[in-house]
């Protein structure tokens, strides 16, 4: 059957790139190995120049698949699933990048590519090790390349074609529509693109990710290499300026990630212990202590054992974090991991194919490790940098074993044990924040002082009192800084008990440590030469990162309390995580106040092809004793309102400021179209005189007075009119007070009537039903809406010097680029 409408070609030549990439590695692998293990040098010399010229084929095929890929998703064209699924027609310009790699396809993809460029420099800068180091290299492009194949063997799918044509795809061949020649004609539009992934940090935040997870294979092809061909030394010197190259690529990745959730998710901050936000963390964790381990050994001649390890597993640990998302184990424990697509057998195997080999060579290679048998000094910096290193290392375990508790209990099933021994799923942490900060606030603390107190020893051996008097001044100036801050500070965080408090004065002194401890090495220990100052203001860098996230952690305010309750216990799903006494219900054109301000919701917005709704929110701040304005500005955090599956997917709006952040997102808004149904909640009718009080659920309201000449919107006196105002003033649980005016009034002398007044911040309807003269009393009817109809349900908090965090992941990112630089020039 020939389909009218289809653009075939770029699909076409698209999977016959992938497959040629695919084609392309694995003859570079093969030519490679054969390099390394053929010893005549001409046959050695041909293998490596087919090998060379295998691998540039390859990654312009890599690239080249790209290309097509892009163009689809330009061009519109949905005949293609892939297109079909991420885009759609009013998507920005800006986000047909983001479109390509928001699927398991493009992520493979944009990883294979940063795998392209970095082999294709180190074809050229590896030396000796090239042949032994780019066979590793060929490799993962071979199990790349195989990601994207999509095609049968036997019965296994090997990969996921992105090029898969929306009628091929097994879930549409059976549909009505896919039988008729011309079913373009139907397809006007594409599904679109997540609204959370529409923003300018999922255009540059996975990019930067994923090149740090390619750059972690370099130390791990060193290393590979050097056990390989027995030469147990010479991978060491090159290696580390990649290594440093790894360290800061993958956390900048992370801690965009990081900004990327703050700015532009509700997860109330810029960290949750996501799964996903863990399986990135724990292999930089392990490369950051296999550098450590790495210095340690070139001084020394120690630790290079336990190098080779930390390089093996990070990036095994970086394939095992690619299992974890991909493979949907995480659909349930996770925000963000991608949906099951038929691949966890082959993610196992990629991950399986490069740690089975790699463990096997160290156990194999390990007595031939060269390595110093005396044991370190206890004052000795190679022996601080060991223990540091291992501190990391059971950081990672615990990060690791909390998030795979998912893969925990697939085992426990395919292995029948949960049968065999009537075991229950083992459960995640209800508190996952406390769960992981029990434990990492201590390393944290750990990790902080040693940044400080290495800088200052030597290599071999440290004399004591040599030490000692090194760190008196950076000590002092800690001691009295940490003091000042919490003293002037209030820092009393005791949500989780004074033990977990005392934590907290010993990570704040910990992170200043670092700081002080660094910053004065820097011009006592290297005499102010700031060419060689990398490492210190890296460490300057991660003390500035511990005391942003601790103060903007413990000192984190809820400033959107729910003091008049008028959210209950089941307003939010137990999926949202939200808690109804931490969010504020604004009314529309109400001001309520919310710690130190007054906000108002004054309505919302929406524009031609944005699917989200932008929400104006007021900030005011006044004099408590004057009135007087002291500050004003307006947010615009705006929301996508699924009313389908009536839920929210919000973006925050924050007011920066040097000290501070206000972050404002909106957790519910309300359907209208329901609420657009008739309300029958009934009126409740009270008699009362002037004084006297009427009690409701959020609140009670006094009779002040009778007004003889009322005046309302809803009220048009006519002539002839006997008009009666009934002023009410109304009192809330939050000592908010409102004014309300029922009024009742005769007219043509027969006819009565009642004008309603409303509080909708309250939901409150109040009639002027009756006056009984002879009791000197009136009649009211009020009523409780179940719901307002026009409100917006906001969380807001104050995260106070945040600025801390993000300066000090700048700082840390420069310190370690000086490195890399200081490095690369001594060789």
């Amino acid at each position: 059957m020939k389909f009218v409408g289809e653009h075939l070609l770029p699909g076409q030549l698209g999977h016959f790139f992938a497959i040629l990439a695919f084609v392309a590695s694995m003859v570079a692998t093969v030519a490679y190995y054969n390099a390394v293990k053929i010893k005549e040098p001409l046959i050695k010399e041909s293998w490596k120049r087919l090998a060379r010229w295998s691998f540039i084929l390859q990654s312009v095929a890599i690239l080249a698949t790209f290309g097509c890929l892009y163009y689809i998703l330009h061009n519109h064209y949905f005949e293609y699933k892939y297109a079909w699924r991420n885009t759609s027609r009013d998507l920005p310009a800006q986000y047909i990048l983001s479109s390509l790699w928001s699927d398991q396809e493009g992520s493979f993809m944009l990883w294979s590519i940063w795998n392209s460029i970095l082999g294709l420099v180190l074809m050229r800068t590896s030396g000796n090790l090239e042949s032994p180091v780019m066979t590793v290299f060929s490799l993962s492009q071979l199990i790349m390349a195989s990601m994207l194949l999509g095609i049968y063997v036997l019965d296994y799918k090997v990969g996921s074609n992105p090029f898969l044509l929306l009628r091929e795809a097994p879930e549409n061949m059976a549909a009505p529509i896919f039988r008729e020649t011309n079913y373009m004609e139907h397809i006007h539009d594409g599904n679109g693109l997540n609204v959370t992934l529409q923003n300018y940090w999922m255009v540059i935040h996975p990019p930067i990710l994923f090149l740090g997870f390619a750059s972690m294979i370099i130390p791990f092809a060193f290393a590979f290499a050097g056990l390989w061909t027995r030469d147990y030394t010479g991978w060491v010197k090159p290696v580390l300026p990649w290594s440093l190259f790894a360290v800061m690529l993958l956390g900048t990745g992370i801690m965009m990630g990081a900004a990327w959730a703050y700015e532009s998710l509700n997860f109330g901050g810029y960290w949750a212990w996501d799964p996903v936000e863990n399986a990135s963390l724990v292999p930089w964790l392990t490369m950051v202590a296999g550098v450590h381990t790495l210095l340690a050994y070139k001084a020394t001649g120690h630790s290079l054992k336990i190098t080779v390890f930390f390089f093996f597993i990070s990036y095994i640990l970086i394939l095992y974090s690619s299992f974890l998302t991909k493979s949907g184990i995480l659909g349930d424990t996770s925000v963000h991991s991608f949906t099951d697509m038929g691949m966890t057998a082959q993610l196992l195997f990629s991950m399986l194919v490069f740690t089975i080999p790699s463990i096997v060579l160290l156990i194999n290679r390990r007595k031939d490790i060269p390595g110093i048998r005396n044991e370190e000094s206890s004052y000795s910096r190679e022996f601080w940098l060991f223990v540091g290193s291992l501190i990391l290392l059971i950081a990672a375990i615990q990060v690791t074993f909390t998030t795979s508790i998912p893969v925990w209990n697939k085992l426990l099933s395919l292995t029948g044990l949960k049968t065999l021994f009537k075991m229950d799923d083992i459960a995640p942490p209800s508190d996952v924040i406390f769960h992981y900060n029990k434990i990492q606030i201590w390393i944290a603390v750990v990790v902080g002082v040693l940044t400080a107190v290495v800088q200052f020893m030597k290599y071999k051996d440290t004399p004591k009192g040599q030490l000692t008097r090194k760190l008196a001044v950076p000590t002092l100036i800690a001691l009295l800084l940490t003091g000042l801050i919490a003293w002037k500070g209030n820092i009393t965080y005791d949500t989780y008990g004074a033990g977990f408090l005392v934590a907290i004065y010993l990570m704040l002194f910990a992170s200043i440590y670092a700081i002080v401890g660094n910053f004065v090495y820097i011009f006592v220990g290297l005499k102010g030469k700031l060419n060689s100052a990398g490492a210190s203001v890296a460490h300057i860098g991660f003390g500035m990162v511990l005391l942003g996230v601790l103060i903007s952690s413990a000192k984190k305010e809820v400033i959107s309390i729910d003091r008049m309750k008028m959210l209950n216990d089941g307003f939010f799903s137990k999926e949202s995580k939200q808690n109804p006494r931490e969010n504020i219900m604004l009314p529309k054109n109400v001001p309520v106040s919310m710690g130190d301000y007054h906000v108002t919701y004054t309505g919302d917005s929406i524009a031609a092809g944005d699917p989200k709704t932008y929400y104006v929110v007021n900030y005011e701040k006044k004099d408590r004793e004057t009135g007087k304005v002291l500050e004003k500005f307006t947010l615009y955090p705006d929301a996508f309102v699924n009313k389908k599956e009536n839920a929210i997917s919000s973006n925050p709006a924050s007011r920066h400021y040097w000290t501070k952040d206000v972050f404002t997102y909106v957790s519910a808004a309300p359907n209208r179209e329901e609420q657009a149904k008739a309300d029958t909640t009934p009126y409740t009718t009270h008699v009362i005189q002037q004084g006297d009080s009427v009690f409701f659920s959020k609140g009670f309201m006094v009779l002040k007075g009778l007004n003889t000449a009322p005046k309302s919107k809803n009220y048009l006196s006519e002539p002839g009119d006997l008009a009666v105002g009934a002023e009410l003033e109304v009192y809330t649980q939050t000592d908010d007070h409102f004014k309300l005016q029922p009024i009742y009034f005769i007219r043509d002398s027969s006819y009565q009537y009642s004008v309603e007044d409303t509080l909708a911040p309250l939901g409150l309807n109040v009639r002027f039903s009756k006056i009984l003269p002879a009791e000197n009393k009136i009649e009211l009817k009020v009523k409780e809406s179940a719901e307002a109809s026009d409100f917006i349900v906001m969380k807001a908090l104050i995260f106070p010097y945040i600025n801390v965090l993000w300066i000090g992941i700048i700082v840390m990112v420069i310190g370690t680029g000086m490195s890399i630089y200081q490095r690369v020039k001594r060789r």
